[in-house]
């Protein structure tokens, strides 16, 4: 019994030599280009939507802020530029 305990911690601790660096480069990549894009890209990009919306009448503005749009608006566009941010990160990594 204590050999088989053995081999099983042997194999566990060679698949965690053999995978983990990558995971924790896709984990630190993934928190580097979150924060890139939050407190890079995302302000630039909201001001340029609230100087469009800024354009709509008040009475549609204040349905817009009510329902929460600019939520939806802000979730789905740090998603769109965090995967263009890796796309870009990882191409280049792939490149050199």
């Amino acid at each position: 019994m204590p050999m088989i305990i053995g081999a099983l911690v042997a194999a566990l601790l060679q698949a965690l030599r053999q995978y983990l660096p990558g995971i924790i480069g896709r984990v630190l990549l993934a928190f580097g280009i979150g924060f890139a894009t939050n407190t890079i890209a995302m302000p630039a990009l909201k001001a340029f939507i609230q100087s469009k919306l800024g354009a709509l009448p008040s009475v549609l503005y204040a349905y817009v802020e009510a329902t929460g749009f600019g939520v939806a608006v802000t979730m789905v566009l740090s998603a769109y530029l965090a995967a263009r941010a890796q796309a870009v990160v990882l191409s280049k990594l792939k490149a050199s």
